[in-house]
Order: C-alpha cells, then sequence, then structure tokens
C-alpha cells in the first residue's frame, strides 16, 4: 500500500530535492561531452562523430538497461537503486579524468549510462509511492527538472572551464559532486523494498504501452541535440566564442527549467485525462523550435537563441508530462513502465547523437542533421495521441 505524503509536510521538500539532484547528475556525464567538444576534440584528438559517440553510446546504454532497471528498482527500491547510480557516475567521472582516453570514457559511458536507467526507475518509484496524485505532477516536474539545470550550469560553467583549464578538470568536478549525491541519497532515500508478494514487481503493463516508447524514442531524439549539439554549432556555424555559446544553451535550459515546474503546476490542475493531447501540442512546439534554430544559418544567432529557448521550453514540459502519464496508467507496475518508455527515451538519445555529428561531418553543414530531427519531433505528436489507448489507472 502506498504512504502518500501531503507536499506540506517536512520531508517531501528533500525527498523531491534528493531525486531531482539523482536524475541530474546521473546525466551529467552524458550531456557534458556536447559541452566541452571542442576541448575534447584537440585533447584527444578526436572528430566530432567521436564526440556524439561518447554521448550516444551512455544514453544508449540507459535505454537497453532501462527495462532490467525498471525491475531492479521494483525489486530493491529507490534508496538502493538511486545511491548506487550515483555512485557509479563518481567512480565513470574520477576514471575518466585519471586516465585521459576516448577509449576509457568510452566505456565509463557504457557504465554510468547503464546505472542511469536504476536512478529513472528509482526516483519516479520513490515519488509515485509518497506523492498523491493530484500533486504528483508537479513533484515529478521539479524532479525532472534536475536534468536540464545540470545541463544548463554545464553549459555555463564546463564550457569556459575546459577552455581555460582542461575538460579533465569538469570530469573531476563532476565526480566529487556525485558521491557528495550518493551518500545524501543513501541517507534521504527510504528504504522502500516492496513487501513480498505486493504485486509490484509482478504486474502486467497495460495493453498499448508501447505507444509510450516510441514517442519517447522520436520526442528525445528529435530534441536531444538542443543539447548536445547547441554550442558546437554556434561556435562552428555562427562563430561564438565558448563563453556566448554557453550562456545561449545555459539561458535556454534555464528557462526549460521554469516552464517544466510552471507546466507541471498547471498539469496537476488540468488532470490525467489530458496529458498525452499535451504532450502532443508540445512536440509540434519544440519541432518549429527547432527549426528557428536551423533559420541561424541565414538569419544569424537571434532565431537560434528563440528557438533554441522555445524547443526545450517544450521538450522539458513534454518530458515533465510524460513521466506523470507514466504513473496515472501503471500505477501498480511504476518501475517496469518507467523502464520500457525510457528504453525508447534513450534509444533516441543513442541514434541523434552520433547520427547529428556523423552527418555534419559528412555534408560539411549542420542544416541537414536538424532537418532530420525536425521530422521526428513533427512525428512525435501523432504517436504521443495514440498512447491514449491504454486506460489511466490512478492510484
Amino acid at each position: 500500500m502506498q504512504t502518500h505524503r501531503p507536499l506540506g509536510m517536512p520531508g517531501v521538500i528533500p525527498l523531491v530535492g534528493i531525486c531531482s539532484i539523482a536524475v541530474g547528475m546521473g546525466a551529467a556525464l552524458g550531456f557534458v561531452p556536447g559541452y566541452v567538444s571542442t576541448a575534447l576534440q584537440a585533447d584527444l584528438d578526436i572528430s566530432r562523430a567521436q564526440v556524439g559517440l561518447l554521448i550516444s553510446v551512455y544514453f544508449g546504454s540507459t535505454g537497453i538497461g532501462s527495462i532490467l532497471g525498471g525491475r531492479l528498482a521494483d525489486r530493491y527500491g529507490a534508496r538502493l537503486v538511486v545511491a548506487s547510480d550515483l555512485a557509479l557516475v563518481a567512480g565513470c567521472g574520477a576514471l575518466g579524468a585519471w586516465q585521459s582516453r576516448f577509449e576509457i570514457l568510452l566505456a565509463t559511458s557504457v557504465v554510468a549510462g547503464a546505472g542511469y536507467a536504476w536512478a529513472n526507475a528509482g526516483t519516479n518509484l520513490a515519488l509515485a509511492r509518497h506523492i498523491p496524485p493530484h500533486r504528483r505532477s508537479i513533484a515529478i516536474s521539479v524532479k525532472t527538472a534536475g536534468v536540464p539545470a545540470v545541463a544548463g550550469l554545464s553549459a555555463l560553467i564546463a564550457t569556459p572551464a575546459a577552455s581555460r583549464w582542461s575538460w579533465q578538470a569538469v570530469w573531476w568536478s563532476i565526480a566529487a559532486i556525485a558521491l557528495v549525491s550518493a551518500i545524501a541519497a543513501w541517507f534521504m532515500l527510504d528504504d522502500d523494498r516492496p513487501i513480498p508478494n505486493r504485486g509490484d514487481s509482478t504486474a502486467a503493463l497495460p495493453a498499448g504501452f508501447w505507444w509510450f516508447s516510441l514517442a519517447a524514442f522520436l520526442l528525445v531524439g528529435g530534441s536531444q541535440p538542443l543539447f548536445s549539439w547547441l554550442v558546437p554549432y554556434l561556435e562552428e556555424s555562427l562563430g561564438l566564442g565558448p563563453v556566448a555559446a554557453g550562456g545561449i544553451a545555459a539561458t535556454a535550459a534555464g528557462a526549460g527549467v521554469a516552464h517544466l515546474v510552471v507546466n507541471g503546476m498547471v498539469d496537476d490542475r488540468r488532470g490525467a485525462a489530458h496529458r498525452m493531447e499535451r504532450m502532443a501540442g508540445f512536440s509540434a512546439v519544440a519541432a518549429l523550435g527547432t527549426l528557428a534554430v536551423l533559420s541561424g544559418l541565414v538569419l544569424g544567432v537571434v532565431p537560434v537563441a528563440l528557438g533554441a529557448v522555445t524547443g526545450l521550453l517544450a521538450q522539458l514540459a513534454a518530458i515533465g508530462t510524460m513521466h506523470s502519464a507514466i504513473v496515472d496508467r501503471a500505477p501498480n507496475a511504476v518501475g517496469r513502465a518507467t523502464g520500457v518508455t525510457m528504453t525508447g527515451y534513450y534509444l533516441g538519445a543513442l541514434v541523434t547523437p552520433i547520427g547529428f555529428g556523423a552527418l555534419v561531418d559528412a555534408t560539411g553543414t549542420y542544416a541537414w542533421s536538424w532537418l532530420v530531427v525536425v521530422g521526428m519531433l513533427a512525428a512525435a505528436g501523432p504517436v504521443w495521441l495514440m498512447g491514449r489507448s491504454v486506460p489511466i489507472q490512478l492510484s
């Protein structure tokens, strides 16, 4: 039986806060190669496609491990899986900085990426068990905001830090923060391993739940380059310096975080019945924002900045709403449902970073890469609408 804590109770804010930190730091080593791409290419003598490979392998590993991660969360509880993921990030960050070789960075991307699946499922599980349904979307949205918050800080700090000092300094910093976060998660999350035979680890998913996986693949595959390739695009195609490029990326991510939280409040008021339509609409808006980013090749930096803000506002709102919809439709198998959805989600994040970079290398322009991801975002909307066939089962 779930134990819901009203949002005003002591302990809820720390619960949401540590979940937010966990998903943000869990993704840090996946995002940061894109923000320090120039430094990595120069120091390790690698191509854009190889930088993209680091990102793709990270999130692809998360996708491949998501179904298992969901089962582990349902079986062992949030505390163990979330703290374990953060410890993995700390170890992988330290190893990458110490060895400073592309092969090591690639191997650590596989390991830390797989561990990230645990944090996604574990944090959803913790919030589903302790936050009442009528306030769940705002709690999950604040948790989800940890990812763009860390991405935005990385763009703001890591890009100039790598330019001034080294990319290794960025990896060491991530390792230290992740280690502290792992300790905090161990003490702040409940030891909420399920009671044997309660049903969480064996409950069947609703029929048609695979629509969530496909829609998440298209949404994230189409929007992930706004995180991973925006800074190199601004530097290489529009001639901006690292500080200016990182500032634009950080501003876009910061605006997305603010809108994600506001959207959570609106989403709670509108209720579960409207979430699939909202995700379809957000996907369409993200496509338009990404099209504006592409137009910068002709119109300059202003539409790029506006498009990046618009695209990330919509993408992050869609993701926050998505996590709430997962819990709405599979409340008795949150870990498994998260795992199935995040398999598609992170396979999208596997395909586009390397594909995007490789296409730029092959064509000598960012134009075709941006057009491909605009098409993916446009396709995501109709697939979200197909997900309405999955019935709502509020707990």
